[in-house]
């Protein structure tokens, strides 16, 4: 399946703007602010059903109180979303199929891999946004680790909520140390396996795009070791005084973080932006992979203003890494050296 035509009205600084994509290679290129990002986040939203960037008020434009996005696909199933900000309550409506739901039901939605400047922090970013990326990118290949997670999450918020109090026992805190370690158990086992298997291909593609002819070579590391429920659940039980002192849940997979090196170094020290670029390039192209092994379709992928701080020899190997997907790339100018690609001009305004 790939995206054929994308109309969009009302959204963001786009008072009306239409165009038709081709099935490989797609450039928007136009000046900074003219809105190419808006784009890929209309296509976002169309097909995995949130945005990237804000809330639906935020993508109404300025002089509007509403937009509009349609696509049009080669699976002949035309997805229209409107967001209605007038009268005394919003209304948010998805038309798939000729079917209106308040939400994209799940059966409509398509994998997407998104790649943007703000990518470029998880080498040297926080924790929690490295473990977000774990998160994001198992939700999308397994909804039953999304469910493992949100459970979690929730408890973890009443037990921190107990913590609070000074009087708490160990025996408040027991039922949610079981379901803590219940699905924290399943959160980790799956993001070990997940590095496992980036680990497996991360090198090769790497080099694939970078075009290194020397010995570089990517690794990441996931910072806890494996742990069985019951052992979990005792980790829980024996920080008790820890975390009663201290307010909150101190041990976890909420904790985790991974760690990526470059040469044996690591990354976030030793590497330039340009081979953090290509770390990060890499794991898309990953993902992607993963994607359509689990369920045997290629997702789009959306890069925006992927093209900064690589060489030329770089982007030619990052198209010819994702040779055989639909791609939409933004950029201030036209790419050049992709005889192929479909370039799309838009003017500011």
């Amino acid at each position: 399946m790939h995206v054929t035509a994308l109309h969009v009205r009302q959204f963001r600084n786009h008072k009306e703007y239409r165009c038709r994509l081709a099935a490989t290679v797609n450039v928007i290129y136009g000046s900074n602010g003219s809105g190419k990002t808006s784009l890929l986040e209309a296509v976002c939203l169309a097909y995995k059903g949130t945005s990237f960037r804000g809330h639906d008020k935020d993508m109404v434009h300025r002089e509007s109180e509403w937009y509009r996005v349609s696509m049009s696909d080669t699976s002949n199933i035309d997805r229209v979303i409107t967001f209605d900000n007038r009268g005394e309550r919003a209304r948010k409506q998805w038309t798939v199929d000729s079917k209106n739901t308040a939400r994209l039901p799940q059966k409509f939605r398509y994998p997407v891999i998104l790649f943007t400047p703000d990518d470029l922090r998880l080498i040297d970013g926080s924790p929690a946004r490295r473990r977000k990326y774990l998160d994001d990118i198992l939700s999308q290949l397994n909804p039953a680790y999304h469910t493992a997670l949100r459970r979690y999450e929730r408890a973890l918020v009443q037990r921190n909520r107990l913590l609070k109090s000074r009087d708490v026992s160990r025996d408040q805190l027991f039922p949610w140390n079981v379901i803590l370690s219940e699905s924290g158990s399943m959160v980790i086992a799956a993001r070990r396996q997940f590095v496992k298997t980036v680990n497996d291909f991360i090198t090769p593609k790497y080099q694939q795009i970078a075009g290194a002819t020397n010995d570089d070579e990517v690794a990441v590391d996931y910072t806890a070791r494996d742990i069985s429920a019951q052992a979990l659940l005792s980790h829980y039980e024996d920080c008790f005084e820890r975390d009663r002192l201290q307010g909150y849940t101190t041990a976890g997979p909420h904790r985790h973080d991974i760690q990526v090196s470059l040469r044996g170094t690591p990354a976030e020290n030793h590497a330039s932006r340009g081979e953090v670029r290509t770390i990060i390039l890499a794991l898309k192209y990953i993902e992607a992979d993963m994607i359509a092994v689990q369920f045997g379709m290629s997702p789009l992928i959306l890069l925006d203003d992927v093209f900064g701080e690589l060489d030329s020899t770089r982007q030619q190997h990052l198209i010819e890494t994702f040779n055989d997907q639909q791609i939409i790339i933004t950029s201030t100018h036209p790419i050049e050296g992709i005889d192929f690609a479909h370039q799309i001009r838009l003017a500011e305004g």
